[in-house]
């Protein structure tokens, strides 16, 4: 009996010790000034001149965890708010690169291929304000490159929670 419990110990304390090890060596998702990112974003982003566009409102949601949404309102029906997903990473001191992609539909609601969206985005903590450029490359349902076109410009104010009270209303 007391050899097992012995050896129970050693067992425990083995996996204990391994736990503590790997703990350690986890890579973590802290990056510098990364949390000046978080948050919601109001932006307006302004396709190049040659694309024939107007001026598009698009807000951008960014997590902690490096993962981004992003949901605009450009172009005829049905593009009203088509979804995106995609991912961020710090590149400096409030310097931040963007890959996401965005389902595209016809008139009928069918999908009709994706966006993947690529930029550089920098904040200015001093006037609150994000501003970057992206870069679209579109592909047909079955993934095949059909254009792409650089650059948008990109400008905005971040969304901060405001103080609420019945009396406002």
């Amino acid at each position: 009996m007391r050899k097992q419990s012995i050896i129970l110990c050693i067992f425990i304390t083995a996996a204990v010790a391994a736990t503590a090890s790997a703990q350690q060596t986890v890579p973590q998702l802290r990056e510098p000034k990364a949390a000046a990112l978080n948050g919601t974003w109001i932006t307006t982003v302004t396709p190049p001149a040659e694309a024939g566009l107007p001026s598009f409102k698009l807000i951008f949601t960014f997590n902690a965890d490096r993962n981004l949404i992003a949901t605009g309102t450009a172009g005829e029906l049905p593009a009203l708010g088509n979804p995106c997903q995609g991912t961020w990473k710090s590149t400096g001191d409030n310097e931040f690169t963007v890959t996401y992609v965005c389902l595209d539909f016809d008139g009928s609601l069918q999908n009709t291929g994706m966006d993947k969206l690529r930029g550089r985005l920098v904040i200015d903590d001093e006037k609150g304000t994000i501003s970057g450029t992206l870069g679209l490359t579109n592909f047909d349902p079955d993934g095949h490159e059909v254009f792409s076109a650089c650059c948008a410009s990109v400008a905005g104010v971040r969304l901060e929670a405001e103080s609420f009270s019945e009396a406002d209303y």
